[in-house]
């Protein structure tokens, strides 16, 4: 059996200021995937859900269409628990796959349109990372 090249790690910290910081390490695909919806889920308890969650993408190293899934099923769970989403530092490689795959709207809040190489005008993501954990 071979072994993947990329290892997935994801880190989900609850700080004082109400907000959900996870970090995303690795590839985001099939194996990664569950780990990803399962560190979160359990922190989106619409009862004592956080003010915030907050995702810092800039480790990760490929998205398929598994991590796409993902994603969007993290969407909806935030969504359902009333807790805004934030995509922070995506990597350019996952801009373009939001942007190919018509998601970059609803998984960013923002409205944008890939130029001729696939890439977003503002050449950049989001704003760093915001203080926290």
């Amino acid at each position: 059996m071979n072994t993947p090249d990329h290892t997935f790690e994801v880190k989900a910290v609850a700080a004082p200021d109400r907000i959900l910081y996870v970090t995303l390490v690795g590839d985001l695909a099939w194996d990664g995937a569950d780990e990803l919806l399962d560190a979160t889920r359990a922190h989106l308890d619409p009862a004592t859900a956080p003010a915030g969650l907050r995702v810092d993408c800039a480790g990760v190293t490929l998205c398929d269409s598994t991590g796409l899934s993902a994603l969007l099923a993290l969407h909806r769970l935030a969504e359902a628990a009333g807790v805004p989403l934030h995509l922070d530092r995506r990597p350019p490689f996952l801009d373009r796959l939001l942007l190919l795959t018509g998601t970059y709207e609803h998984l960013t809040g923002r409205s944008e349109t890939a130029g001729p190489d696939g890439d977003t005008p503002s050449g950049a993501a989001e704003s760093p990372r915001p203080a926290g954990p």
